[in-house]
């Protein structure tokens, strides 16, 4: 069979190896000599070939001297398929012709020019190209060490903490190639050289043999089974960043089991993908997990981006089952979501992530189920600080708040970056009158996260607390605006305080001023809170106390009435009730709502005025009782000793005479100086005078 010349079309006998009428070689790339020779100047002498590094069907690399600055680099040089050369120069195959290869050339180039944005520590660097001989060459950094290939062929398989560590790096080198809108295609332990400071580092990228291949229709020369998904054998299904994730993963796979994983198109017939546990029982389920999601056959199912897959080699695997219940979490649906979560853990006990998502979950339906979903989660990651974050929130919720503290303690140094875990620390701390750590904590939660409605009320309380009005109210105000943003049911819980404390700040910051505008800014922001919480007994008790403040004794009354029908009761709106009907002279309301009160809860306040109203209908006894119930609950209230005195005058025997002389005068005694130690002068002096003491 005659062999025509490629450069001149002369025919020549099947032996010859140069034309006769142009001598032109006539071999191929696999005849000795195809490669350039050792000392061979390139760009007009500026590179210097040294040796051949290998060969791929569509590129020969080299390693070469740069003699400007005696550096070693590695050179590429674009090689089609069946090509022959002419002393150094590259002659394409008739298959290919000027137009095609010419874009070729160019894909080449532009490909060197995207690899030249990929600046990284993982990636090889692309120091220059350009165009000779016929062809393109791309220059690269020249990495010393050794190919991963060549250490699994020496080691059999390596642990799994170092092949993590390997492929993260690799990973992370791909999130910088795909944010340029670029695929490596044909990542494989042959192309990943680890270095002389152990760093992994990817070499050989080839979108330019792909367009070779797809000309001369030879796929096996532009992927490697084993490693490459199914979408780069067919024409189906557009190659996207999950298509290099595959092959990531494929190489993770056989990393640690030493073993090529089954090709791609096998898998669609007969042969399954064998499970890497079943080849090495030590590799742990998750990184199972990890390199079975990113081999899936179907490219929606496997990891979408490098930084999944990073997150999920950093230990935050998402599973399919665990991105299906987030999907439901998001769509609101707390219960099903539950469920959803639950399934992912029957499936995969030792997800740490789905475990701690649950029992935060849990706290917004059930405490009981949130504590033993924390310990679970503990149990599988106690490094996650968010499982004693969710315990620490429900001791704070049965205010247990020494216990509270301990765990949110816990929690903030293993977690220190989660807002609502430095939010509830500093809740516990001012539970515990730890004020200025309180606030330092708070300040804390709010770097992380300036937006937390809780976080910025929670310091206006503590501020409120700290009698620093200002800075109270300045804090609460953006506090309630943010809230805004807030489900119905979470809002209504962090509005029920934040108005009150928001209120008491305005009314002391305003104390000792009688303007009008202070007097409506009050009454505003009472109007807004019975707007936002209509049923709030809170917000109907401060309406009904401020009418009480403006002699409006009726209308307080109807607030306050209303208030009592409300859930959440405070002992201050009946007090206030009781002192409203006092002042309208309906003394027997007053009492009533006093003796009501006072069978449910041991107030001072209301034993007082109960006992004091006793006395004045001269029911002597009963006030007496009333009033010594009154000093048992605080041995400091000077007013029920008063009262008590003039109540122990009044109760005389048959014969007119004081029935306890003695007790009479020891309760007058004890008033006049607990008068004068709180600084009540005028009525230390009134009780000196009526016994001229």
């Amino acid at each position: 069979m005659s062999i025509n010349c490629p450069v001149c079309g002369a025919e020549n006998s099947d032996t010859a190896i140069t034309c006769r009428a142009c001598g032109c070689p006539l071999t191929n790339i696999n005849s000795v000599g195809y490669q350039l020779p050792s000392g061979t100047l390139l760009q007009q002498g500026k590179y210097r070939i040294e040796k051949t590094l290998g060969e791929g069907g569509f590129g020969i690399t080299y390693k070469a001297i740069d003699l400007e600055n005696f550096t070693d680099v590695a050179i590429k040089e674009l090689c089609p398929d069946k090509f022959l050369r002419h002393g150094i120069n590259i002659i394409w195959p008739p298959s290919i012709t000027a137009k095609i290869k010419q874009e070729q050339i160019q894909k080449f180039k532009t490909e060197a020019e995207y690899l030249q944005k990929c600046i990284h520590p993982n990636i090889v660097r692309v120091i220059n190209w350009f165009e000779a001989h016929n062809t393109a060459y791309l220059v690269m950094e020249f990495v010393r060490g050794k190919p991963l290939s060549k250490i699994l062929q020496e080691k059999g398989r390596l642990p799994e903490n170092l092949v993590k560590k390997y492929f993260i790096q690799i990973a992370e080198a791909l999130q910088l190639v795909h944010a340029n809108n670029f695929l490596h295609r044909d990542i494989k332990p042959d192309n990943i050289i680890i270095n002389s400071l152990d760093k992994a580092i990817l070499i050989d990228f080839g979108s330019a043999r792909e367009f070779l291949a797809g000309l001369t229709h030879k796929m096996t020369s532009m992927l490697t089974p084993g490693y490459a998904p199914i979408e780069q054998y067919t024409n189906f299904g557009k190659p996207n960043p999950s298509t290099d994730l595959y092959a990531v993963c494929a190489s993770i796979y056989h990393a640690l089991t030493g073993k090529l994983p089954v090709a791609s198109p096998g898998r669609l017939s007969s042969e399954a993908l064998i499970y890497p546990r079943q080849i090495e029982p030590s590799i742990s389920p998750q990184i199972e997990q990890i390199i079975l999601t990113g081999m899936k056959m179907e490219i929606e199912e496997r990891f979408q981006s490098a930084e999944e897959l990073i997150d999920a080699l950093k230990g935050k695997f998402i599973s399919q089952q665990l991105s299906q219940a987030r999907q439901i979490l998001k769509q609101g649906n707390l219960p099903e979501a539950v469920t959803a979560y639950q399934q992912c853990l029957l499936k995969e006990p030792d997800n740490s992530i789905a475990a701690i998502e649950l029992a935060m979950l849990l706290v917004y339906i059930d405490d009981r189920q949130a504590i033993f979903a924390a310990e679970r989660a503990i149990k599988i990651n106690p490094n996650d600080g968010r499982g004693y974050g969710v315990l620490g929130l429900i001791s704070c919720r049965q205010e247990n708040w020494i216990q509270a503290l301990q765990q949110l303690e816990k929690a903030v140094n293993l977690s220190p970056e989660e807002s609502w875990i430095q939010a509830n620390y500093a809740w516990s701390l001012a539970k515990l009158s730890r004020w200025k750590e309180a606030l330092i904590v708070c300040d804390r939660s709010l770097k992380i996260d300036s937006n937390s409605a809780f976080a910025l009320g929670l310091k206006g309380w503590i501020l409120a607390n700290q009698k620093q009005w200002i800075g109270a109210i300045d804090t609460i105000r953006p506090a309630i605006k943010i809230s805004q943003k807030y489900n119905s049911s979470d809002r209504q819980k962090l509005l029920s305080w934040l108005y009150p404390s928001l209120i008491f700040a305005i009314d002391q910051e305003l104390l000792s001023k009688t303007t009008p505008d202070i007097d409506k800014c009050i009454e505003e922001c009472i109007e807004e809170f019975i707007t936002k919480l209509p049923n709030s007994s809170f917000a109907w008790g401060c309406k009904g106390w401020k009418l009480g403040c403006k002699n409006q004794w009726q209308e307080a009354i109807i607030s306050l009435e209303k208030a009592t029908h409300l859930s959440d009761l405070k002992s201050w709106i009946f007090l206030n009730l009781g002192i409203a009907y006092e002042h309208q002279g309906n003394y027997q309301a007053a009492i009533q709502i006093y003796k009501n009160f006072s069978n449910n809860h041991q107030n001072e306040i209301a034993l007082y005025r109960l006992g004091t109203f006793l006395g004045r209908q001269q029911q002597w006894l009963l006030a007496k009782s009333f009033l010594e119930k009154a000093i048992k609950i605080n041995p400091n209230y000077a007013e029920a000793y008063h009262n008590l005195g003039w109540v122990l005058l009044n109760l005389k025997n048959s014969h007119g005479e004081i029935q306890n002389l003695q007790a009479m005068e020891s309760a007058y005694g004890q008033a006049m100086e607990l008068y004068e130690q709180q600084n009540k002068l005028n009525l230390a002096n009134s009780i000196k005078q009526a016994f001229q003491v």
